[in-house]
């Protein structure tokens, strides 16, 4: 029985499979190389395919395709085994890409996580750098994240003072020219809490001073602080500040420094004009201007509320305050040092420093 080449090419079509009892499909296959008097060489080619398949066929590895084990018994006489089942086309697709989903999430992860999608897009990202293509990809700069701290309780009152917070940066606008050695300081301590070198644009008078990272605005919300406008949020001092007092003192330095003020007021006895100095801390958050006016009774001052100020009039309080919180704004101090001097040689003529007309209350 001539039948070379009648199977040829029949495997580069896909077809359906058959299932026969365990053991059967060797069997089959066995008994057509001895009948046909073949080797599984010529078997392979007279079927149109490699070697290796037949053997993985008479080892059951795999299925037998439909059309040939039908042309097999047709050449070589040889009863097909019973068929139990047959498979359609693509009938392994789904339980191989579960193997290989298997595989894949045992070797990298679930590919639905965070973490799982930055792996990916990473390994996108090297493909396409080695490439030579243009990436477009934007990485999170990396921080430090301190541990509570008084400088980071003293940074957080600056921030909730003159700073703001946007969806991928932070920002503090302080006055470029009264402000000019306070702005170093702020910068010194953005670069020794978090480790990253802010940006400064000056703009008329103003010096903004901004960090660009998404990772540290989502960090000092954590910490306590909010997106957006804080007149809106009604912003105020996180927990975790309130509970420590060496925080707090920090936190109101901070806080004095950016919205606070000292100035010389003057009143008059006899006909003798007197200067003494005034603190005032503004702000248009009531919840802040509550814990403000709170923790410093708290800490033994005696505090005076305005229309969205408090103030310290009590010179022996405000020696205090300098003393025990104190002030790493340079403005701040000049001006106190002024007026101690003015108070110290008042005249009743005129007051050595420069008065913005205000009266004692």
């Amino acid at each position: 029985m001539d039948w070379n080449g009648s199977l040829a090419k029949v495997e580069g079509l896909v077809m359906p499979r058959v299932v026969f009892a365990k053991g059967m499909q060797g069997q089959f296959l066995t008994e057509i190389k001895q009948i046909m008097n073949m080797g599984t060489e010529k078997l392979a080619l007279n079927c149109g395919v490699h070697p290796r398949t037949i053997r993985d066929w008479q080892r059951e590895k795999y299925l037998i395709s439909q059309k040939v084990a039908t042309s097999l018994q047709k050449f070589s006489g040889v009863p097909c085994p019973k068929i139990l089942e047959i498979l359609p086309d693509y009938w392994s697709t789904p339980k191989a890409g579960q193997v290989g989903a298997r595989e894949r999430f045992a070797r990298y992860g679930n590919p639905g996580t965070v973490d799982g999608r930055r792996r990916g897009a990473l390994i996108a990202y090297n493909k396409m750098k080695q490439s030579g293509l243009p990436t477009g990809f934007k990485f999170r700069r990396t921080f430090v994240k301190p541990e509570p701290s008084t400088l980071l309780a003293e940074f957080l009152g600056i921030m909730l003072g003159d700073g703001g917070i946007g969806p991928y940066q932070i920002s503090i606008t302080l006055n470029a020219t009264t402000d000019a050695d306070y702005i170093d300081y702020v910068v010194d301590v953005i670069i020794r809490l978090f480790g990253l070198i802010p940006s400064q644009a000056i703009r008329r008078n103003a010096c903004n001073i901004v960090v660009s990272s998404i990772g540290l605005v989502e960090f000092l919300c954590q910490k306590g602080l909010v997106r957006g406008n804080k007149v809106t949020h009604q912003v105020t001092l996180p927990s975790w500040i309130l509970q420590h007092p060496d925080f707090v003192k920090a936190s109101l330095r901070g806080l004095m420094d950016t919205d606070g003020s000292i100035y010389g007021a003057t009143h008059t006895i006899a006909k003798t004009k007197y200067t003494h100095g005034c603190l005032c801390f503004r702000n248009y958050s009531k919840p802040l201007l509550d814990v403000v006016c709170h923790n410093l009774m708290n800490l033994g001052y005696h505090p005076k509320t305005g229309d969205k100020r408090i103030y310290l009039y009590r010179q022996k309080e405000i020696k205090r305050y300098f003393e025990e919180i104190g002030s790493h704004n340079p403005k701040h101090l000049k001006r106190y040092e002024a007026i101690i001097t003015a108070s110290q040689h008042s005249t009743p003529m005129k007051s050595a420093i420069n008065r913005r007309g205000r009266k004692a209350v």
